[in-house]
């Protein structure tokens, strides 16, 4: 069957159809009450309407053809309309003008019958499509356009149209003023001696709280400017680190910490962020996030180098030394990863 699809991008005064819907119009050859959706072929158009009639042309050849039509008003009686509405309305193009007429609602779409000028006719469906809706980029954007966002879990798409598809994520919306995506995940059963942060899932899990799995956000982090990495998590606390305000790449060398070469590597363009232990940024500030500069190496894993005073053996995973141990370290002097705690990555 030869058909048409005309998806028509509609921009409305009038309650009959919402602002900004698509329109998908479906014809097939043969007059028999199915509709054969088997093929397609796309147009696009613009649709304004002035009270219930409307014209459209084609957005790719606006002079090849003109739409033109007018949907009924139901229920009134001096037009003999009943409760379902009716629409009828033209297509010409290159000098000949199909007829169309149907019945339906703009909710539940319009079926009808097509007439062509030369004896051929048709059974068409148009049916209505929501407008495409924006996804937020972040955990910051669902609360700044809804302060009563509660902490969960929503779909959120940082790069926009990038590489990286928009995916499930836990927003804490009170923790430190809220708005904060969960973007990486240690789970206190993963082994270390991750060396790249292609290692890992690019899903993290979708809870702070005893993560499953492991998993690290592979996509842009242009839609963040603040980072909270935390350490050493039980059901009680975790350890933290903070920097606001950040570049693109300053966010982008904090999650390469969470590969042993990586971090190592991405140093020779991009120094290591400076970090603090608390979030009120008078906060005492660690230069590159080390407690001393020997904490850069690759023995273990994170942004974070036992940055917290009393506590030693204070960051994310081991690297090099002792790659077998189990999740996050304990941030006790001597007290290596043993699967008790996991770690995070917040950005914001």
């Amino acid at each position: 069957m030869n058909q048409l699809t005309a998806l028509i991008l509609a921009t409305l005064s009038t309650s009959t159809l919402a602002s900004n819907t698509q329109w998908e119009l479906l014809t097939d050859t043969q007059l028999n009450g199915v509709l054969d959706s088997s093929t397609s072929q796309l147009q696009t158009l613009t649709l304004t309407t002035y009270a219930n009639q409307f014209n459209a042309v084609n957005n790719a050849s606006p002079d090849a053809s003109v739409i033109q039509g007018e949907f009924e008003l139901p229920n009134t009686f001096e037009l003999g309309s009943g409760v379902v509405q009716r629409i009828q309305f033209t297509i010409a193009n290159e000098g000949k003008r199909v007829y169309f007429l149907g019945q339906g609602s703009a909710q539940q779409g319009y079926r009808g019958t097509w007439y062509g000028p030369n004896n051929n006719a048709g059974d068409f469906r148009l049916d209505t499509k929501s407008a495409e809706v924006s996804v937020p980029v972040n955990c910051a954007q669902i609360l700044s356009e809804n302060p009563e966002a509660l902490s969960g879990v929503y779909t959120i798409d940082p790069d926009g149209a990038g590489a990286h598809a928009q995916f499930e994520a836990y927003c804490d919306m009170e923790t430190d003023e809220g708005g904060w995506t969960l973007i990486g995940t240690y789970s206190k059963s993963e082994p270390g001696g991750k060396q790249y942060i292609s290692d890992y899932s690019p899903q993290p899990d979708t809870t702070p709280t005893n993560p499953t799995a492991t998993g690290l956000y592979q996509g842009s982090l242009g839609a963040f400017r603040d980072i909270r990495e935390q350490v050493a998590c039980d059901f009680a606390s975790c350890r933290n680190a903070y920097q606001t305000a950040m570049s693109e790449a300053e966010l982008d060398m904090v999650r390469y910490t969470w590969g042993y070469l990586d971090q190592q590597e991405k140093q020779k363009n991009t120094p290591l962020p400076d970090c603090r232990a608390t979030y009120q940024v008078t906060g005492t500030a660690f230069t590159h996030c080390l407690i001393n500069t020997d904490r850069n190496n690759t023995n273990v894993v994170g942004w974070q180098r036992d940055i917290h005073a009393g506590n030693h053996s204070c960051w994310l995973a081991h690297g090099v030394y002792r790659p077998t141990s189990l999740g996050s370290s304990r941030c006790s002097y001597l007290a290596q990863a043993n699967g008790t705690r996991w770690g995070l990555l917040w950005a914001r």
